[in-house]
């Protein structure tokens, strides 16, 4: 066997609460460990003892020039051992992450794109939107659709700011669920296979989601997913 990867130790700088049940935690990095806009990493403690899974995996919401490691989960009431861990970190306290991996990344600016986002789902496309700020770049024409029932929406306030700056991005928080494929629809039927479609929400929704492109004549190889699953 392979001699095992060290972990990389980040520190904890605040807990932010973004909605009623989604927390930000926003951690002190290595400025040696580096990620892209839209991947995601392992999370672990390292000082206490976690009942069945001991780690997470989760996307970053921010990107490196932030100085800042940001993830975010949504904790319901009755949360995991994990999560009910997560709540009880204090500034200072040490995790460790494994590695930066995954192909969820938007990285042409010069193609027509659509991001679909649902309810947690958001967290990579901060971290998209926060790189196209970082470069100043304006998209030709990238369209967010963030849809929550609850119309609960999280770094509202900094993607309206970034999203103000910009002409070619066209960013809509939604909280009607038809209302959220009925645009997907006016979208796809525009744009058809010129496009490119980003989905990162539930492996319920992405399915549903990935069913309905190709039904309306949208190419697989044309569609990107980023799944989350407990989050």
């Amino acid at each position: 066997m392979g001699e095992r990867k060290e972990k990389t130790k980040i520190i904890l700088r605040e807990t932010i609460q973004e909605t009623s049940d989604i927390y930000s935690f926003v951690f002190d990095v290595p400025e040696s460990f580096s990620w892209i806009a839209g991947q995601h990493g392992i999370f672990r403690f390292t000082d206490r003892e976690i009942e069945d899974k001991d780690f997470r995996i989760f996307s970053f919401a921010s990107i490196k020039e932030e100085k800042t490691m940001i993830f975010s989960t949504r904790i319901i009431e009755s949360p995991s051992d994990y999560k009910k861990n997560l709540l009880l970190l204090k500034p200072g306290d040490v995790m460790t992450i494994d590695g930066a991996v995954g192909k969820f990344i938007l990285d042409d600016y010069n193609q027509v794109t659509c991001v679909m986002a649902g309810g947690i789902g958001i967290t990579p496309v901060r971290s998209f939107l926060k790189q196209i700020d970082e470069l100043g770049v304006n998209p030709v024409l990238i369209k967010v659709l963030y849809s929550d029932d609850r119309g609960e929406f999280a770094y509202e306030q900094t993607l309206l700011d970034i999203n103000a700056n910009y002409e070619g991005l066209d960013l809509e928080f939604i909280s009607d669920r038809n209302l959220f494929t009925d645009k997907i629809t006016e979208f796809a039927s525009e744009h058809e296979n010129k496009a490119l479609y980003y989905i990162a929400g539930t492996p319920g929704m992405n399915s549903f989601l990935t069913d309905k492109l190709i039904g309306l004549g949208i190419d697989k190889d044309r569609i990107k997913t980023d799944v989350f699953t407990g989050y």
